[in-house]
């Protein structure tokens, strides 16, 4: 088992060594994809993609479709599991709903055909269970119910158990996580998803770096480039 986990640990290693640093603690799936000047860290499990810049903290378990400058604190997971709990169903044990012993963890049934989707996903393969935007932080500790979109630019809080999409821009926390509020106004909000301006080159960033600290003089930038 080590011998397989060293091999893996070096193939992953070679085929992305300019685009990702991890450790030999982390599980990478193979499959996954990486943009760039990211890193995972000590005991994460991962399996997606990870956009530029992009990072997540150790002790994470993601299956995850992941945009640029996204910041991803300690021990978040995502569960894709799911159990039918209102009605019409009167149980939420599998044993009454579900055919695939891989997801039952009694491993028996009583049912002679499936009867609930136990598993959420966000694309059609069915390989991935949630999808976090662009410029998004997710605080230390988040839980994330499969199946769910956080939008561009959305910080998650500490703790948090967020269990539907989060909007853009949206500042989320609670169990179950609720908005709190907005990072900005409407206006600043639309402004901001109209230019994606993570979208822009290494090169842009490298030479306009400093407009992504001070909002009014992005607005500018794009004013000028605009008129």
């Amino acid at each position: 088992m080590l011998v397989k986990k060293i091999v893996k640990f070096v193939i992953l290693r070679l085929q992305y060594w300019n685009k990702v640093r991890f450790p030999f603690s982390a599980d990478v799936s193979f499959g996954s994809t990486f943009e760039g000047m990211s890193r995972i860290y000590k005991n994460t499990v991962f399996h997606g993609s990870l956009g530029l810049g992009s990072y997540i903290c150790d002790n994470c378990r993601l299956s995850a479709r992941i945009g640029r400058f996204t910041s991803i604190a300690p021990y978040v997971r995502c569960n894709n599991g799911r159990h039918p709990y209102l009605f019409p169903f009167a149980t939420t044990s599998p044993n009454f709903f579900s055919l695939n012993p891989d997801h039952n963890q009694s491993g028996s049934t009583f049912a002679t055909r499936q009867m609930f989707d136990e598993l959420a996903f966000v694309d059609m393969e069915k390989t991935i269970s949630v999808e976090i935007g662009n410029d998004v932080w997710i605080g230390e500790g988040v839980f994330l119910v499969g199946g769910i979109c956080i939008g561009d630019g959305a910080v998650v809080l500490a703790g948090a158990v967020v269990t539907k999409d989060v909007p853009p821009y949206a500042i989320v926390g609670g169990v179950p996580a609720k908005v709190v509020r907005y990072r900005y106004d409407e206006d600043t909000i639309l402004f901001l998803l109209g230019i994606k301006w993570w979208n822009n080159s290494p090169e842009w960033f490298r030479e306009h770096w400093d407009l992504l600290c001070d909002i009014e003089k992005l607005k500018a930038y794009y004013h000028r480039c605009l008129y």
